[in-house]
């Protein structure tokens, strides 16, 4: 797919002397990095460099034995919420429900986003590597007996920071009443293996439908009990890293009322419940976006699980300092492109150069150099 974005960024944040910046003055470093590839579109410009993936995959998110338990759980509050009255199990003629987005950012976050999708539903049920989204893509996994079954919304960039900071609000995508709820687990797992307990909610709608919320931050779950009623766009928590995990974000699950898989995205290769978008507004398969500009005084951007990301950001230099301008993208994908222009206090264009992806990843940490 191919895609464009254009980046004004003016240099009041990269001023480091008074003089008026011109390309002879501005010098660029192409670095190494470890285990990463560094790509450069014109050696006389600033070299885009950075890449990255975030690695969810390896195992279940949601391993046969939790998934059992929590469908246990849900069937039998469903009995004994329908003989209190709170719950209409007689949902055949109801129509499906149609989904608000099920993440919202934190009230005073202003920076230009936060997540990205980053899996969805596993279409091709033969394991090992088998792979097919809604779309006939291959942004899903499986691991060697199962396949994923919902959408990953994770936190990008910064997800630890992001996580503390509660930045990821989960929210209902549609009204229901709570059928299962937990919370109190370990929220800072760092791996993708099948075990572990997830904090999560599950809510069912008047058609019988339920939506599976996973992975919350501990505590930070609503106070709301199983039979409760929320509302479509209701606090249900934040994001975090519980049960099989291995970054922070929100596992979105959909089944129908007899527990069968539904995947809520219509597209070409969705076997499931062909031709049925359960989306009020289906996003497009790709956002190609910046979600954070930044400068820094180091190439080091330094992610150690669990812990809260150094991100090394400065916002002033004195005169002959190194100076490295940060982009965090998502959904720039196999031969999508960007401009990027950098201005200088006169609003004059004094550098610019253009970028095609060379990789077929999701992510991009980008870095350009001027000492």
């Amino acid at each position: 797919m191919k895609s464009s974005i254009k980046l004004l960024l003016f240099v009041f944040v990269f001023v480091i002397s008074k003089s008026v910046w011109s390309q002879s003055n501005l010098k660029c470093t192409t670095q190494h990095f470890a285990n990463e590839n560094v790509h450069s579109t014109n050696p006389i410009y600033p070299s885009p460099a950075y890449l990255t993936n975030v690695q969810l995959t390896g195992d279940n998110c949601i391993s046969p034995q939790e998934e059992a338990a929590a469908i246990a759980e849900i069937r039998k509050n469903r009995t004994l919420l329908s003989k209190s009255g709170k719950l209409n199990l007689q949902t055949a003629s109801v129509p499906h429900p149609n989904f608000i987005w099920p993440v919202r950012a934190k009230t005073g976050f202003t920076d230009y986003g936060y997540y990205t999708v980053n899996f969805l539903v596993d279409h091709n049920l033969t394991p090992n590597n088998n792979l097919l989204d809604y779309n006939c893509g291959n942004r899903t996994y499986d691991w060697a007996v199962g396949n994923h079954q919902g959408t990953d919304i994770i936190l990008w960039p910064y997800a630890w920071r992001r996580m503390d900071e509660g930045i990821m609000e989960v929210v209902a995508a549609a009204p229901g009443v709570i059928v299962s709820k937990i919370d109190g687990n370990f929220d800072r797992s760092c791996q993708n293996a099948g075990a572990g307990t997830a904090n999560a909610i599950h809510v069912q709608h008047a058609d019988g439908s339920i939506a599976w919320y996973w992975h919350f931050k501990s505590g930070s779950v609503t106070p709301k009990v199983v039979g409760d009623s929320v509302v479509a766009g209701e606090y249900l928590g934040t994001a975090g890293s519980s049960g099989s995990s291995s970054w922070p974000h929100l596992h979105f699950q959909v089944s129908d009322s007899a527990m069968n898989l539904i995947d809520p995205w219509d597209g070409s290769c969705n076997s499931i419940n062909a031709g049925d978008s359960w989306w009020q507004t289906q996003q497009p398969y790709t956002v190609p976006s910046v979600n954070r500009i930044c400068t820094k005084s180091t190439v080091v951007d330094y992610y150690s699980c669990p812990n809260p990301e150094l991100t090394f950001e400065k916002d002033t230099f004195n005169l002959g300092d190194s100076l490295w301008l940060w982009l965090y993208t998502r959904d720039m994908t196999l031969n999508s492109s960007m401009q990027l222009n950098i201005l200088n206090p006169s609003n004059q264009n004094v550098l610019n150069w253009n970028f095609t992806v060379p990789w077929a990843r999701l992510l991009l940490r980008m870095c350009v150099g001027f000492m």
